[in-house]
């Protein structure tokens, strides 16, 4: 057998050739598993923050109306005294309560803001009628604004508005050195209150011109003015070539 050409040397033990064959060799995948996965977790981190972006700026936020306040200062208070400055003591009120809808939908809100700004006797009226509750008396005015208002006319406002308004009207004249557009205040204020008729408006409005006005609207050339706007109008346009 050595001296035969043809014969070979065969493993010693063909078993561990198999296993060295069959031995599992390194694989490059699992060695590049770790930083596969942080890729993925940093790829995904990436996306969850353009996606909290995304829905940040889509986001409309909600308008906190109760803080939609106008900031003015109602400097005016009312006593009761004087019957005239009830109108612009409420109308101030007006004013306010509509620049702040939101803070004023209710009347009783409108009532107590209100009754902080009163002096004096008519404090001392309304105060009575608010103490008046713990007896178990109610007041429709304490909780209806107009019934407040009502209740303001009728225990310090002028006892005859109209018949007021109308004996203002015939004293009322534009005074040398006014401007005219403090004399038409005067005079819408006092009408307002009043349902003449558009000339007897319009001969009011002209009685209390000045001379220097007066003048050039009876001289005009198209003729004096019949209706309340035209004479008004003229006398705007004299006033201010003067």
């Amino acid at each position: 057998m050595d001296n035969d050409p043809n014969w070979e040397d065969a493993p010693a033990n063909p078993s561990t050739n198999n296993n060295i064959a069959n031995r599992p060799t390194p694989s490059t995948h699992s060695q590049s598993k770790p930083r596969q996965s942080n890729n993925t977790n940093k790829q995904l981190a990436e996306v969850l923050s353009q996606l909290a972006n995304t829905l940040n700026t889509n986001q409309t936020p909600t308008p906190n109306t109760n803080s939609r306040r106008t900031k003015a200062c109602i400097t005016n208070t009312f006593s009761g005294t004087k019957p005239d400055k009830l109108n612009n003591f409420l109308f101030q009120y007006r004013l306010y309560f509509h620049a702040n809808p939101v803070q004023f939908d209710m009347d009783i809100v409108k009532i107590n803001f209100a009754m902080t700004y009163l002096t004096g006797v008519a404090q001392d009226w309304f105060e009575v009628g608010f103490n008046q509750e713990d007896q178990g008396i109610l007041q429709d005015w304490l909780s209806n604004w107009n019934l407040f208002v009502d209740e303001l006319h009728r225990h310090f406002g002028l006892l005859d508005p109209v018949g007021e308004a109308a004996n203002m009207l015939d004293n009322l004249c534009m005074k040398s050195g006014d401007k005219i557009s403090t004399y038409n205040v005067d005079f819408m204020c006092y009408t307002s209150q009043l349902g003449w008729r558009n000339s007897v408006l319009c001969h009011c409005y002209y009685q209390g011109l000045p001379n220097w006005i007066q003048d050039p609207i009876c001289t005009w050339e198209q003729g004096k003015p019949t209706s309340f706007q035209d004479m008004y109008a003229l006398a705007m346009t004299i006033d201010h070539c003067y």
